[in-house]
């Protein structure tokens, strides 16, 4: 079998035509980026180390969200801009998931059913904040839409991160009753969200099987809470954990080759225990296709007092970061520009490799032309 390394690629260029069969436009789009990703077919640069004079091509990423190998400069980005959004009271983690019963639904109206799941969720929270029971105040939430379990199933759900607290109508801060041990019941939001979700059902018009209607709106459903972060890096890191990635990278694949692949995962139901998995390579390329969003659809939202017009008043001095990606993994102790080869040299930037091309045959005629 192959090793791991770039394995997500490897695997959707093997199935490629049974991609090409069963996905629609807009996903074969987005599987081509990320079989494409840092390969001849993007185009790259050419460097030269002004030391060893060792010649070094660095392949363009496809930036695509759903790419496993692309963001973590952007991850980097967003991490460092929330240092300074940080409200200093405790954040509780709200999980709110939909039953299974509703996949097949969801699957075939995503666009709606994503929009229904975000809009029930906040009217949830929003509305035992308000409630003076509990608060009494206008609270906010940052909410990212996953739709994977680890082994890669469909399991659509919101992660909503939320403050302690809110601002009342007097403009002053309240915070939450429960002493950060807890943030609203969740047994009475469950039942909530679920009458909400299905009078939002019933308002757009979507048709349901009756007897699978009746299996998912009968049972409970769950809404799961968190205890409350400790302080603000753990919040921030685990945020970016959850804003910056989609359904596997390629360090879970322990092995894979044209059949079969590998790959490691978390059994929440049994004491997340971890576990390894294999599937066919086309059941995981199907897998992975199931959490392609449709096109143009914003998967991180925030609401209250951390949306956007609210920001501006609680952190009137925030900006977003100036610094380009070289200072920020420097910061992290990666110079972008040091040799790879001899440790000691920096990288001279000699030329552009244009797309659906590599580097060219003979970089002997670079070295003569740009040895520093």
């Amino acid at each position: 079998m192959a090793s791991k390394k770039g394995a997500i690629a490897q695997i959707i260029s093997d199935q490629w035509d049974n991609i090409i069969a069963r996905c629609n436009t807009y996903q074969i789009r987005v599987l081509h980026a990320i079989k494409s990703c840092r390969t001849a077919t993007l185009g790259g640069q050419l460097y030269l180390c002004n030391k060893c004079h060792k010649n070094h091509v660095r392949y363009n990423s496809c930036g695509n969200r759903h790419c496993p190998s692309c963001q973590n400069t952007e991850r980097l980005k967003w991490i460092d801009d929330r240092q300074n959004q940080f409200i200093e009271t405790k954040y509780f983690h709200v999980v709110f998931t939909i039953p299974d019963s509703l996949n097949a639904l969801c699957l075939s109206n995503q666009r709606v059913m994503y929009k229904i799941l975000f809009q029930c969720a906040w009217e949830t929270l929003n509305g035992f904040g308000w409630n003076k029971k509990f608060l009494g105040a206008q609270i906010g939430a940052t909410m990212v839409l996953h739709t994977w379990g680890s082994n890669l199933s469909y399991h659509p759900h919101v992660h909503c991160i939320v403050p302690g607290g809110g601002i009342s109508i007097k403009n002053k801060w309240k915070q939450a009753n429960g002493k950060g041990k807890y943030l609203f019941p969740v047994k009475a939001m469950s039942t909530v969200f679920r009458e909400k979700f299905k009078d939002a059902l019933k308002q757009v018009g979507l048709k349901t099987n009756c007897r699978v209607q009746k299996k998912a709106f009968e049972k409970e459903w769950v809404v799961y809470a968190k205890p409350a972060f400790r302080n603000k890096e753990i919040l921030i890191k685990y945020l970016a954990r959850y804003t910056y990635k989609t359904a596997i990278t390629s360090s879970r694949i322990k092995q894979y080759d044209k059949y079969q692949v590998r790959f490691s995962y978390t059994d929440y139901k049994h004491r997340n225990q971890g576990k390894t998995m294999s599937l066919s390579t086309w059941e995981f390329a199907r897998r992975f296709t199931m959490h392609i969003l449709p096109k143009g659809f914003i998967r991180i939202r925030h609401f209250g007092i951390l949306h956007s017009s609210w920001k501006m008043k609680l952190f009137p001095t925030s900006k977003k970061s100036s610094k380009d990606y070289k200072t920020i993994w420097l910061e992290k102790g990666f110079d972008v520009d040091k040799c790879p080869n001899c440790k000691k040299g920096k990288l001279v930037f000699i030329g552009e490799i244009h797309a659906t091309r590599g580097p060219p045959n003979n970089t002997s005629n670079y070295e003569n032309r740009h040895s520093l």
